[in-house]
């Protein structure tokens, strides 16, 4: 882990963990934020009705979710997940806050956009967290980097030998030569089979963080 990932994800996941605890000190005033998002959610998806019908319950359990997901981020354990369990909690907290907040004057409509871009940034830092891959290339560029890197030294295997066969006379390279086409037959199939093993392990593992 470079020094940024040290500093950045316990910053990133402190903010989550203040309002998460600010949520479970006063889950009414949270539960109140809340309500017109709930209910708008209720009517969108009623099989959510014995969550969204209970506005305070609901705070908890966002809160709860904030500080766990947030220390997880902070500590480095499991980051992209926590990072993508943030990014549902903030995206609703941020509508809350958008549509709670009061837009009687100027100044006041200058504040929600100010809030908005605030939020839409952290969303932004999340999504960097969730496809970080702690400076490892991802599985698709490492299938590749092996293939290329086996193609290689099979290449200068291969001419090594067939020097050595020539020498040994046309049967030895004859048969060399046959044998050097199953060869590649075959490591073509596995190529491809690694390959294919990798792009569907990368797109799954593409599902989980979007």
């Amino acid at each position: 882990m470079t020094l940024i990932r040290k500093v950045a994800r316990p910053l990133l996941g402190a903010s989550f963990i203040a309002g998460g605890v600010d949520r479970l000190r006063r889950p009414d005033e949270a539960a109140e934020e809340l309500r017109t998002p709930l209910q708008e959610i209720a009517s969108i998806v009623p099989q959510a009705e014995p969550v969204t019908s209970n506005p305070r319950l609901a705070a908890q359990v966002l809160g709860g979710v904030q500080v766990g997901a947030g220390a997880l981020l902070a500590l480095g354990k499991f980051p992209r997940l926590a990072a993508f369990t943030l990014a549902g909690a903030h995206k609703l907290n941020s509508y809350a806050e958008y549509r709670s907040a009061p837009v009687d004057s100027e100044a006041d409509v200058a504040a929600q956009r100010t809030t908005l871009l605030k939020n839409i940034s952290i969303l932004g830092g999340l999504g960097l967290a969730m496809v970080d891959l702690n400076g490892r290339p991802s599985l698709a560029w490492r299938a590749e980097h092996i293939s290329k890197r086996a193609q290689k030294k099979g290449a200068k295997f291969g001419e090594k030998t067939m020097k050595w066969a020539e020498d040994l006379g046309d049967d030895a390279t004859g048969t060399l030569k046959a044998w050097e086409k199953d060869a590649r037959k075959a490591f073509r199939q596995a190529e491809k089979q690694a390959k294919k093993a990798a792009s569907q392990a990368a797109k799954e593992a593409k599902k989980v963080s979007s």
